[in-house]
Parts: C-alpha cells; sequence; structure tokens
C-alpha cells in the first residue's frame, strides 16, 4: 500500500513538474494546493508546508517574523488558477497530447 502510494505520488508531481513558478512552493518547490499569503512577508507558501514549519517554529520562514496559522489568508484566486490549470494539463494528457 505505502509503496503504491508514494509512486502515484511521485507520478502526479512528475505530472506537474512544469508548473508555472508562481504555482510552486518557494520552499518545497512542488505544487501548492492550498496556497496561503503570508502577511508577515507578502510570501505564498502552500498551507501543508508552512504549517509543518510552523509546528517547529512560530516565525514566517523569510523573515523570521512572529507568525501563526490564524494570520494566514487563503490566496483563493491563485488556487483557482492552479485547479484550472491542472485540469488543462490532465484533460491533455487524456488526449493524448
Amino acid at each position: 500500500m505505502w509503496k503504491r502510494q508514494k509512486n502515484e505520488n511521485a507520478q502526479k508531481e512528475e505530472d506537474f513538474e512544469d508548473a508555472p513558478e508562481e504555482f510552486r512552493d518557494p520552499l518545497m518547490d512542488t505544487l501548492m494546493i492550498d496556497p496561503v499569503l503570508l502577511p508577515t512577508s507578502g510570501k505564498i507558501m502552500d498551507r501543508a508546508v508552512i504549517t509543518r514549519h510552523l509546528l517547529n517554529s512560530s516565525t514566517d520562514p523569510f523573515n523570521r517574523s512572529p507568525l501563526s496559522m490564524d494570520q494566514l489568508v487563503p490566496a483563493t484566486d491563485l488556487k483557482e488558477r492552479i485547479e484550472k490549470w491542472k485540469q488543462t494539463k490532465s484533460r491533455s494528457k487524456r488526449d493524448g497530447n
């Protein structure tokens, strides 16, 4: 089970490796699923990545200003653009392009 999940995740990442830079998390360089704005630095990160960071350090990873989960602002416009890009990419792959 674990091996299959790992292979599926690797395949998904490979499928989206050509994602535009603005769609990628600046720390992990992975496609963002739930982008959020860090108001202390103005940077956008994936919620899962910043959540893991905040479990270890209550600071913005870009400028070390105090930061907490309740300060994160959903980047809904960016999330919608990422979803549209993923749908287009998946459709293109299904059609053999």
